[in-house]
């Protein structure tokens, strides 16, 4: 059962013969009631601030779940972002390797074709050198039988006129 300072003050006991004095005894009540109802003011106090704190506390643990919440999705959307980056980079190097082996397949059949036409070339090469070896010996066989020709026509002529002028010494 709570006594309030209010019961403490109003509170009066019977006389009697040989009793307290009753001054004293509604003095010392007073100050009794006096110092309860301090006491009992700094309970409310403390209570109206233990609630405060109890509050803050609610709000302090709140903001440090909601806090815990943003960290764990923004860890999320960081092992995302780095998956996806990840993912987007292997893709790029895929992409750069099959780029890379479709050039290199070019430049293989490039030089596939250039060496086809270099045999090539070289052949008609080889074909005009021996075309023009065949004219040239045709032309020094064709030289040589004029040659010939003049030679076996010179010494005719020759022996011609000096028949021409024993004939005409003669």
């Amino acid at each position: 059962m709570a006594i309030t300072p209010l019961e403490i003050q109003k509170m009066r006991f019977s006389q009697k013969m040989r009793g307290y004095d009753p001054t004293e005894v509604e003095g010392f009540l007073s100050l009794l009631a006096e110092d309860l109802a301090g006491r009992l003011a700094q309970i409310e106090k403390l209570e109206r601030e233990n609630n405060y704190f109890k509050q803050r506390l609610e709000e302090t643990e709140h903001r440090e779940h909601q806090l815990q919440q943003t960290l764990l999705r923004a860890q999320k959307v960081s092992e995302d972002i780095t998956a996806n980056a990840r993912r987007e980079a292997e893709l790029t190097v895929k992409e750069a390797e099959m780029m890379a082996d479709k050039i290199v397949q070019q430049a293989v059949d490039q030089s596939t074709r250039f060496e086809g036409k270099i045999a090539e070339l070289r052949t008609a090469r080889r074909e005009l050198q021996l075309k023009f070896k065949n004219t040239l010996d045709l032309f020094q066989r064709i030289l040589e039988a004029e040659m010939d020709d003049e030679r076996s026509s010179a010494t005719v002529h020759t022996l011609s006129a000096q028949r021409k002028r024993r004939e005409a010494g003669a």
